[in-house]
């Protein structure tokens, strides 16, 4: 069952956005869910959040549910190697009634030694039981689910903090008004947002949009209320990345060449991803580059972004951007947590946060790519979906609304219904040919 302490730590939880997602996978009848996310972006708390709905609205008893975090090696050594009716006597021992439908939380599922055979079973053979499991890694996962248990389990993937989150997280009241300013509400809406009190409103989006922009999106960093605490929890989760998910699990020996590699992609965020001069500057081979950089997507520490293209002659098809997930980590890697005013590389920064934000807010059936044609007109980012929506970021403060070449030579070209310029302060809206442009601010994507 349950225990007492954990019911007591579930009171107080911040609700995140993918909240909904999970209650109706539960709901609807899904029997294995893989929650997959970083180190400390905040699966545990998920589950625990979980097992409250479960708790207080489907009245599920705490008796007929389950926690059981395996990085606990006395933990682990218990569950390993049980299957099927073992596992089910182990509950049962622990007050299960597995007659009745039960909840199982496993942490950290990829430490079994056959995760796929243990969760296939449960589910093949004991249908009241539902499984919540999470993965920090999903190289790991892939590695040790033999069986890719297809059709029996929902993977969702937890990001860290987007910035409304990041405003529940502070208690924040912009908090309440953050959903009304969102890129995704604007583009259904088809227009821009009432904007009679932004006055008020801009100032304080803004600063906090910095610190967001500077420290990430982890909740412990979040919580955090000076600027060395902050620092040294951002640093203490990546050197836990670089030691357990890297040289443990991925069995890396050249811990300073994957460091130095972290180090030179903090410093290329945007740019194509040039492998033959990473191998040189890192003195390594190309193939030892392509797994790191796999390593690196796989881990959800960076994302290669790929190209939009029609025109296969005139458009660039194949070279990736990168971008790293979070914010901070990156700032991290780069060994710089300086505010925005003070920083050389503010502008790249700058454009790492719109891409982090947007990639949190793709809703289902979207995607995000960027665009760049051969004579290098460049277009920062293209979502899309059933329609094309060009976005090009400008960090800079802007008085009056003017349009990029680039973004003016997508929309003739392409003609999109919308498009957007994120800068840091400027909301305006303007039509080019059939295509709206709207301007807005970075905090409002």
């Amino acid at each position: 069952m349950v225990e007492s302490y954990l019911l007591e730590q579930i009171n107080g939880l911040y609700p995140r956005r993918i909240e909904s997602a999970l209650k109706h996978d539960i709901n609807s009848g899904s029997r294995i869910i893989v929650l997959l996310g970083s180190r400390q972006v905040g699966k545990t708390s998920l589950m625990y959040r979980l097992m409250e709905h479960l708790l207080t609205t489907e009245h599920i008893a705490p008796a007929q549910m389950e926690y059981l975090d395996l990085e606990f090696p006395h933990i682990l050594s218990q569950v390993n190697g049980m299957f099927g009716q073992d596992f089910l006597d182990f509950l049962s021992a622990r007050g299960m009634d597995s007659s009745k439908q039960c909840f199982v939380f496993i942490d950290e599922i990829h430490y079994l030694d056959e995760p796929s055979s243990f969760l296939k079973t449960l589910h093949d053979h004991f249908p009241r039981i539902t499984l919540i499991v999470s993965g920090s890694s999903s190289l790991q996962i892939q590695k040790k689910f033999k069986d890719s248990l297809t059709g029996r389990k929902s993977i969702v993937h937890v990001n860290p903090l987007d910035f409304h989150e990041f405003l529940v997280f502070k208690r924040s009241s912009l908090a309440e008004r953050k959903s009304e300013f969102s890129i995704q509400t604007i583009l259904k809406n088809g227009k821009l947002p009432d904007l009679s009190e932004l006055r008020f409103l801009q100032d304080d989006f803004q600063k906090l949009y910095d610190e967001f922009t500077i420290f990430g999106g982890y909740p412990g960093v979040v919580f955090l209320n000076t600027y060395e605490r902050k620092t040294r929890l951002i640093e203490e989760i990546y050197q836990s990345y670089v030691m357990k998910d890297i040289k443990d699990v991925a069995s890396i020996e050249n811990l300073n060449a994957f460091n130095n590699m972290i180090s030179l992609l903090s410093h290329q965020v945007g740019s194509l991803i040039n492998v033959s001069e990473l191998c040189v500057s890192l003195g390594i081979s190309r193939p030892t580059v392509e797994h790191y950089l796999f390593l690196l997507e796989e881990t959800f520490i960076l994302t290669a972004l790929q190209p939009f293209f029609t025109n296969k002659r005139k458009e660039i098809v194949k070279s990736s951007k990168v971008y790293f997930n979070d914010t901070g980590l990156r700032n991290v890697a780069a060994r710089n947590m300086d505010p925005l005013e003070q920083r050389v590389d503010s502008g790249m920064l700058f454009e790492n946060s719109v891409f982090s934000q947007l990639k949190k807010s793709l809703q289902p059936l979207q995607s995000l790519r960027y665009y760049r044609t051969k004579g290098k007109a460049e277009v920062d980012f293209v979502l899309q979906e059933k329609y094309v929506v060009p976005l090009e970021v400008k960090s800079g403060i802007l008085k009056e609304p003017k349009i990029p070449r680039s973004l003016r030579g997508f929309i003739n070209s392409y003609g999109p219904e919308y498009a957007c310029l994120v800068n840091r302060n400027l909301w305006a809206e303007q039509q080019l040919n059939s295509t709206t442009l709207f301007f807005l601010p970075a905090w409002a994507v």
